[in-house]
């Protein structure tokens, strides 16, 4: 009977060995990076995450956590370091780290690294976005894990470095906390506290969305003599039923693609009041984000004579039933003299 379930149960056995010997080979901590920057990547670029303690969360073990950890697994692929009877490679791990040192120098590369990618960004001229330092930031740690993953592939299995999360929970924990007087684990905490809330704020403000001012921007203008746009020019006099042009530049900066209406209204003023006023032109307008927009407006006043305004007002929203300078969104306006043979007084 002994013999029986021996042979019944030593296949179930031998898959689990097999299993066991499986995951020890797999470099873990390598995919379980690999797979965080991924995921970080995702929410941080593709995703509009707007909850800042999600971003921060995400933003702080990718910016100063990950590149190091990387460079760490790069230059320290082995539990111990090479035996000096062997053949030492050109990067060969020469003395042994714990997984204390470890995490500590891999809070310490990032931050000496990140300098450096910036400079990439800067000497490239990509803006400094958080799709951009997202982006270079995973790129390097992804190249690093795959770098590493193939030194730590040539090791052999039994000096191959293992990520334990136990292991290096309880050397935290010893470092931290059995320094063997109060005072010393009372500071330890307060340094780490003090650290991690640091770093996490400025995780947060390096890759949450850095929102400058957000404006639209209207101008009048005209094409001179040279071909350029000047907010000057504008047609002064004209005589009865001529046609007037001009130049309107939108300038989007709300930080989203906007529809604008740009209502062209000729206006009677006395006594600075709008006594009487009538549509010219209405024209809708898509801008994309940080887009200036230039169009030619062409208009025909309906006054035979007298000096009239010619305003102008923009709209991102529903136009009111009378549109007026104190409802649009922006305006403009200049002034022209309508009568016959202006040009000869």
């Amino acid at each position: 009977m002994k013999d029986i379930l021996n042979r019944t149960f030593r296949p179930f056995a031998a898959v689990g060995l097999d299993i066991k010997h499986l995951f020890a080979r797999i470099p873990t901590d390598l995919v379980g990076v690999a797979g965080f920057v991924a995921v970080a990547t995702i929410l941080l670029t593709a995703v509009d995450v707007t909850s800042p303690v999600v971003r921060a969360a995400v933003g702080f073990p990718l910016l100063f956590l990950a590149p190091g950890y990387a460079m760490v697994s790069v230059l320290f692929p082995r539990t111990s370091p090479i035996e000096t009877t062997e053949s030492t490679p050109l990067i060969g791990q020469t003395w042994d780290v714990t997984d204390v040192e470890r995490v500590a120098l891999a809070f310490g590369l990032s931050f000496a690294l990140l300098p450096l990618l910036g400079l990439v960004i800067a000497f490239f001229s990509w803006g400094f976005t958080t799709s951009t330092v997202v982006g270079i930031v995973s790129s390097f740690v992804l190249a690093g894990v795959a770098v590493a993953s193939i030194r730590r592939f040539r090791v052999p299995v039994r000096d191959r470095y293992q990520f334990r999360l136990g292991r290096t929970l309880g050397a935290l924990r010893t470092a931290i906390f059995g320094t063997g007087s109060t005072v010393h684990t009372a500071v330890n905490v307060v340094l780490v506290v003090s650290m991690l809330l640091a770093l996490t704020s400025v995780g947060y403000a390096l890759v949450s969305p850095q929102q400058g001012e957000q404006y639209t921007d209207l101008q009048l203008l005209t094409e001179d003599d040279s071909g350029e746009l000047v907010a000057a020019g504008y047609p002064s006099d004209i005589e009865p039923g001529e046609s007037m042009s001009f130049i309107t530049a939108i300038e989007n900066q709300e930080g989203q693609d906007k529809d604008y209406t740009v209502v062209i209204q000729e206006q009677w003023i006395n006594d600075g009041d709008v006594s009487e006023r009538t549509e010219l032109q209405r024209t809708e307008h898509s801008v994309s984000d940080g887009v200036t927009e230039t169009d030619e407006q062409n208009v025909t006043p309906n006054a035979e004579s007298g000096s009239v305004r010619i305003a102008v007002l923009l709209y991102d929203d529903e136009v009111p039933e009378t549109p007026t300078t104190d409802n649009a969104y922006r305006h403009g306006y200049f002034w022209t003299e309508i009568g016959e043979d202006l040009d000869d007084e």
